[in-house]
Order: structure tokens, then sequence, then C-alpha cells
């Protein structure tokens, strides 16, 4: 996959927080998009101002949150620097396959850090 592309309701703020908490930089800028990377990642912003978020996104298509993969040293770094951030996350969860914790970028999309065992 190249990019992913989602609705955001001001381009600076989320490139910002994509920045300051993933390590995303900006890689192109057009009028009301942004893309930002990170190695091979790529993250299309689209400015929607008046965008709404989904009611229930448990019963509407969609994409419900984004993953990143990372090894167990990675994923205890991450909760440490979400932490320092004042990030607020979900405790580890156990999958059965790995640790996961669970977070939201500024507009309320899920984000989650997980480490397969």
């Amino acid at each position: 996959m190249d990019h992913v592309g989602i609705n955001v309701t001001d381009l600076q703020r989320s490139a910002d927080w994509y920045q300051k908490v993933m390590g995303f930089t900006i890689f192109h800028k057009w009028q009301t998009t942004w893309m930002i990377k990170r190695g091979d990642m790529h993250i299309g912003l689209f400015l929607r101002p008046s965008a709404k978020k989904i009611d229930d996104i448990d019963n509407t298509m969609a994409i419900t949150h984004f993953a990143y993969a990372t090894d167990a040293k990675g994923f205890q770094e991450a909760q440490d620097r979400l932490t320092k951030l004042g990030v607020k996350f979900d405790p580890p969860v156990d999958t059965g396959v790995a640790h996961s914790i669970f977070f939201y970028d500024p507009d309320g999309y899920q984000l989650e850090i997980t480490s397969f065992y």
C-alpha cells in the first residue's frame, strides 16, 4: 500500500500532531491536501473543516483504525513517549497474538501500536 487518506479539520494541527507523536514529516503540500510521511509510510491529510464524525463507527462501513507494528522494546518506548507527551492511551491489551495499545489523533481517528509475539 502506498498511502491512506484521511479527512481532517485542520491541516496544520494534524501535521503537527503526527510529527510530534508519530514522527511523520510533511512530504508535500497542495492547497487543501498535505502528504506526510515516515519512512515508506504516507498519510494524505485532506482538509474538510466542516466534516462531522461518524456517530456509530461499529455499524458503519469505514476504516476503524490504523495500526503500527513494532517490537517489544519499541512497544514500551511508544508507551513511554505517549505518556511523556500527555497522549492518553488505553492500557496494553493482549490480543492472543500481540500486545496492543490504542489512542486517538486530534480528529478522533483511532491509532494502534502493536507488538506481535
